[in-house]
């Protein structure tokens, strides 16, 4: 029966052994890695505020740490809702084809007519990309509305859409 007792112990001292030297190796870690300020803590400070160690320099000096403290976070100044409008852009689409040589070919038929077009590569995920012939921008939808009058007579399609 003692020799069970013994066979029980070995493994016990074992892990208080393992857990001593952890602490040890985590306590010399700790002191090997401290802070500036944790070792100018323990450092005497010369009357003019510097530390006697000069390849220590503190960030601040223990006055200004102490006037940072004290220092209270501002009030929230509530402004106004000012009306601004956003700047939006208009465009008319005039097409939209999943095949680029078609919409090569109706973005000249556009460009011969005068018209300021561009296509515009949209990446739809499953549904594909499409290529969207568009004419403009317009910086008002005054603009926007007369141009899509002439563009609808002679290409008989046109939406006014943003930006």
């Amino acid at each position: 029966m003692a020799a069970d007792k013994g066979k029980m112990v070995w493994p016990v001292l074992i892990v208080v052994v393992v857990a001593i030297v952890f602490v040890v190796l985590a306590f010399t870690k700790e002191k090997r890695t401290g802070s500036a300020v944790d070792v100018l803590a323990d450092k005497p400070v010369a009357s003019t505020g510097q530390p006697q160690d000069s390849s220590i320099k503190p960030a601040h000096s223990r006055a200004d740490q102490a006037a940072i403290a004290t220092v209270k976070p501002a009030e929230a100044v509530v402004m106004p809702l000012q009306q601004v409008s956003p700047a939006v852009t208009l465009a008319i689409q005039v097409y939209s084809f999943k095949d680029k040589s078609r919409a090569d070919t109706a973005l000249q038929k556009l460009k011969d007519k005068g018209y300021k077009a561009y296509i515009l590569v949209s990446d739809l995920g499953a549904r594909g990309t499409w290529y969207r012939v568009r004419v403009g921008p317009f910086a008002n939808e005054e603009d926007a509305k007369k141009t899509l009058e002439s563009i609808t007579q002679e290409f008989k399609s046109g939406i006014i859409v943003t930006e």
